[in-house]
C-alpha cells in the first residue's frame, strides 16, 4: 500500500530504458530485432536500500533473461523461449 509500482519506459530515442524497480531508479538500453526479439543491456540502478530490494533484484534478473516479447490488448509480456511470461506490463499514457 502507498508504494510506487515497478515500471519501465522504452524510449525510441537511442533505444534507452528508464524506469523504477520498486526501490531504485533504473537506466539502460534495449535492442529490438525481427520476430519480436528484445534484449536489455547495461541496466543499472541507484543503490538505495528498501524493504522491496529482493523484489527489485528479481525484476532486474528478469530483464537480463528475456529474449522476446508479445503485446496483446495493451499488455507487454516479456518472455524467454517458450516459457510463460516472466513479466507483464500494462501500457499507460504518460502526461
Amino acid at each position: 500500500a502507498n508504494e510506487r509500482e515497478a515500471y519501465i519506459i522504452l524510449k525510441l530515442e537511442n533505444n534507452r530504458l528508464q524506469g523504477f524497480g520498486g526501490c531504485n531508479v533504473l537506466i539502460g538500453a534495449y535492442q529490438l530485432d525481427l520476430g519480436n526479439k528484445i534484449a536489455f543491456s547495461k541496466v543499472a540502478s541507484t543503490m538505495m536500500s528498501c524493504p522491496r530490494l529482493a523484489d527489485e533484484s528479481a525484476f532486474l534478473k528478469v530483464l537480463e533473461q528475456v529474449d522476446h516479447y508479445t503485446i496483446e490488448e495493451g499488455v507487454l509480456m516479456l518472455q524467454k523461449g517458450k516459457m510463460a511470461p516472466l513479466a507483464t506490463f500494462e501500457a499507460v499514457n504518460i502526461p
